[in-house]
């Protein structure tokens, strides 16, 4: 399996700062919607709010990509979803039992396997071109700062009862799926990938937002059509979040709701999204 349009221009490096750092200087300079840029390590990986992304040399997947999707600059954000359904696919074929943890993270019994990254490039209101990163733990050792939280695309597909994967079969694979869902998300927007987006979501994700000024705290329990947050509290009531903070925790079962004592990445409501920057 290849991309059609994904990967159609491509290019590999040893090493760099950041993949998505090389995409978007290759945006600027005008590069084709689907070039990809590909790097064996990164010294500056990063994920979501600048938080590093550890990229040791032939142990990840370390792909950016140079996206100019005809959309306008509001609908950009939502992509992270589409591009998780994607990313989440490709890890099942190889074998991984992944979910998806709101709102750009692939997971493996809880464990962190993929991240995605999405960053647009505007000129005022008009959207130039989106780079999106995404990082997969392939195989090797994780570093032991995060060999606690995190898991290989390997022992994952160990874990599954299958073989361990080929990188070029599994990077084909993921081209194919993540631009079949960037294609579905471009033409029918967000009720094209919500009610699959929320068939892959991990269960028992507990959460708190900030709405209106109040802490709510709960499980996230799926995503409405117009991609806000469903979150049910410790009392049962439901609250579907549109806008306001909301800090997404590791899958924990609802019987175990109490103060929140991890420290989670942010984000907004799936439907608001704020543009990376």
């Amino acid at each position: 399996m290849r991309g059609r349009w994904l990967g159609a221009q491509r290019i590999e490096l040893e090493a760099c700062a950041s993949t998505n750092d090389e995409a978007a200087r290759l945006a600027r300079a005008g590069a084709s919607h689907g070039t990809i840029v590909i790097a064996q390590a990164q010294t500056a990986g990063r994920g979501r709010d600048g938080r590093p992304w550890a990229s040791p040399p032939g142990a990840g997947l370390y792909l950016s990509a140079v996206l100019r999707p005809p959309l306008p600059l509001a609908l950009v954000p939502p992509m992270t979803l589409a591009i998780g359904i994607g990313v989440c696919d490709a890890a099942r074929a190889s074998g991984a039992i992944a979910q998806l943890k709101w709102p750009n993270d692939v997971l493996v019994e809880g464990r962190k396997l993929a991240g995605v990254l999405v960053e647009a490039q505007s000129q005022g209101a008009r959207l130039e071109a989106v780079i999106v990163g995404i990082g997969v733990n392939l195989g090797g050792d994780l570093p032991p700062e995060i060999a606690g939280s995190a898991i290989t695309l390997a022992e994952a597909a160990r874990r599954g009862g299958a073989p361990p994967p080929d990188r070029a079969a599994f990077l084909a694979c993921l081209l194919d799926k993540v631009e079949s869902w960037l294609d579905r998300y471009t033409a029918g927007g967000l009720a094209a990938i919500v009610p699959v987006w929320q068939a892959r979501m991990a269960p028992g994700l507990r959460a708190r937002a900030t709405v209106g000024g109040l802490p709510i705290i709960g499980e996230l329990t799926g995503m409405a059509e117009d991609g806000s947050l469903v979150l049910r509290d410790a009392a049962g009531t439901i609250h579907t979040i549109r806008s306001g903070d909301v800090e997404v925790i590791r899958p924990t079962p609802i019987a175990a709701l109490a103060p929140l004592a991890v420290t989670p990445g942010r984000g907004r409501a799936a439907g608001v999204l704020p543009p990376a920057r």
